[in-house]
């Protein structure tokens, strides 16, 4: 017996041994629960507690999350970092897209590929792919980046259309390798969205921005201090509608224009003996002034402790901040309103080397910087991902889920009061060390659903998972569903479009028109099959969103209205996305263009 199968055995015999109640069941029942690993009497029945009996019935009624037929799928190589979704074939439901050792796969929720997929890289993969328009065609494609294993010698930045063919002008080759996830969004305000990555090139650490064809941007490449510490974070930090890039070296945080000019009072440096791993930067409006702090995690050299800072855009501290970790802090904060009190939270996980559950998760309140009630969690094992944060069960509140450094598979789940959710964790073959789950509707039929990774090192194998949530997918409380917040990764808080994402019809089979398109001074918004809300007390939520993920208009209209008029004379030339929802789904997605005489 090996010592993964011995470990589990133990856990169920001390199940076992503090019930002290039991059930025997057929074996064929336990297959909804993976993870667990049994040996059956000779007519296929095993003894289980009360409480994993509990757990099967939860599974076998839709109460817990449940794996999908065909999934998990076992592909060779590492996932690193998480996936992406996105619209990447005819259908109008999503796909699934991860890159497991040196290739790149786009799955349908079926399991089975999606035509021209797989594609082949030179090296692994370091980072999750990223799913965005970087052409301005209103079509996403897929960029992943690479490098040579231990050395980062040399590297590739791959773009993909859906179809997996390569984008005109990649793959791009690089001196040193890049770090971790490539970051989308549009420097320029084209509609198109350009590539950010950061270099290793030892003891040298560089940011790269390329456009759409594989070309430099201008003003970069930018040298930092050292070699990087993260991948970057990209977004409006000043209020001038422009977004800048947010990259931290080993000893020191940057924030370069979109030119390629450092900002006054960078770098930021952590303190003594402080240095930056992993832990990418979140942009967020945390005092709610119209200007984006920068929130990221530090570890230190002597103490052995970690911290999350919170820094402004002059680079100086915010006040009351940073707070401090028992242990290192290798994950990116996760910024959103954990508690429902309307104020920002901040929650990391920390991580250290043990053989016993060490670690904790933090959570505080931005402004104040004090503990959320029922925080730190403790007794769990590292955490080395992005925490999501969703509402996983229904229940109209925030949930935590994350990642676990042991052998036995699981993601964790936790309420926002800190206290585990029943039927949780959720268990996978592998170890889900440093894989960031996705929460998302693959589907689009209002149902939320969850991936996931494990992997197995002793096989070198990637066990791709699909979890059916049974419980509506709430739009709004899935403030953090993916990696750095979108399929883009910018790790912008509150910037969740999804471009490429298809025309969505609600569930109510309303239809909208837009018109003029290319438009000028205003759009025009109608509503081709008005009456199928009344009596709902369904609003319609009209929302306005530059190509690169900014939000420019909202609106909110009475469920009767059968148009609406969206102004844009102010808005500058360029693309931009429609999004109408209802209260409770997504009804639209539309791309448009505004054009000045």
């Amino acid at each position: 017996m090996n010592h993964r199968n011995s470990v589990i055995l133990l856990l169920l015999f001390s199940i076992l041994s503090s019930y002290g109640q039991f059930q025997v069941v057929d074996a064929s029942r336990l297959q909804v629960m993976p993870g667990l690993h049994f040996i059956p009497d000779v007519e296929g029945k095993v003894l289980i507690s009360d409480a994993v009996y509990e757990q099967l019935e939860r599974h076998e009624t839709g109460e817990v999350p449940t794996v999908y037929p065909l999934w998990p799928l076992s592909r060779a190589g590492a996932v690193e970092e998480g996936g992406a979704w996105g619209n990447c074939d005819n259908d109008p439901d999503l796909e699934i897209i991860y890159a497991a050792g040196n290739k790149v796969y786009v799955f349908n929720s079926n399991g089975s590929l999606v035509s021209g997929w797989p594609r082949t890289l030179d090296y692994p993969t370091d980072g999750a792919p990223a799913f965005g328009d970087i052409d301005g065609d209103g079509y996403g494609e897929i960029v992943v980046t690479t490098h040579q294993p231990a050395t980062f010698a040399v590297g590739s930045i791959y773009a993909f259309e859906i179809n997996g063919t390569d984008v005109q002008g990649f793959p791009v080759s690089t001196v040193g390798g890049a770090l971790r996830t490539p970051v989308l969004a549009d420097l320029d305000g084209d509609g198109a969205l350009e590539i950010i990555v950061t270099i290793r090139k030892h003891p040298e650490g560089f940011i790269h921005v390329y456009r759409g064809n594989g070309t430099m941007f201008p003003g970069w490449p930018q040298r930092m201090d050292y070699v990087p510490g993260s991948a970057a974070a990209v977004g409006d930090i000043t209020g001038n509608g422009v977004p800048e890039v947010v990259a931290q070296s080993y000893f020191g945080l940057h924030a370069f224009t979109a030119e390629g000019v450092l900002m006054p009072g960078f770098p930021y440096y952590p303190g003594t003996n402080r240095v930056f791993s992993y832990s990418t930067p979140v942009l967020a409006d945390i005092n709610q002034n119209g200007l984006r702090e920068i929130i990221c995690g530090d570890h230190a050299l002597d103490s052995g402790n970690g911290a999350i800072h919170i820094v402004r855009t002059d680079g100086t501290a915010f006040p009351g901040w940073p707070k401090f970790t028992g242990a290192w802090v290798y994950g990116p904060p996760s910024v959103g309103d954990i508690n429902g009190d309307g104020l920002l939270d901040i929650a990391v996980g920390d991580q250290m080397i043990s053989t016993t559950p060490q670690n904790k998760v933090y959570a505080w309140t931005a402004t104040t910087g004090n503990p959320l009630p029922g925080f730190p969690i403790t007794g769990v094992w590292a955490v080395n991902s992005q925490i999501m944060l969703a509402d996983l069960d229904g229940d109209g509140m925030i949930e935590l889920m994350f990642d676990d450094n042991t052998s036995i598979g699981k993601y964790q789940g936790y309420n926002h009061d800190g206290t585990p959710m029943e039927g949780w964790p959720l268990y996978l073959n592998g170890s889900t060390f440093y894989i960031s789950p996705m929460i998302f509707d693959v589907k689009l039929d209002g149902i939320m659903d969850i991936s996931g990774a494990g992997y197995d090192q002793a096989t070198d194998n990637t066990y791709l998972y699909l979890w059916n949530a049974h419980v509506p997918m709430n739009k709004d409380l899935a403030i953090l569903p993916i990696l750095q917040y979108n399929t883009r990764h910018n790790g912008v808080y509150g910037d969740y479009l999804m471009v490429g994402t298809p025309e969505i019809q609600s569930d109510s089979q309303d239809t909208w028109t837009i018109y003029p398109n290319p438009a000028s001074t205003r759009l025009y918004v109608k509503r081709t099959n008005p009456g199928m809300h009344k009596n709902t007390g369904t609003k319609w939520h009209i929302n306005v969103f530059s190509a690169s993920g900014e939000q420019v208009y909202q609106n909110i209209i009475p469920e009767e209205s059968t148009s609406s008029v969206v102004p844009t004379s102010t808005l500058p030339p360029g693309v931009y996305w429609l999004e109408i929802r209802s209260d409770r789904t997504s009804a639209y997605v539309k791309k448009f263009i505004v054009l000045h005489p």
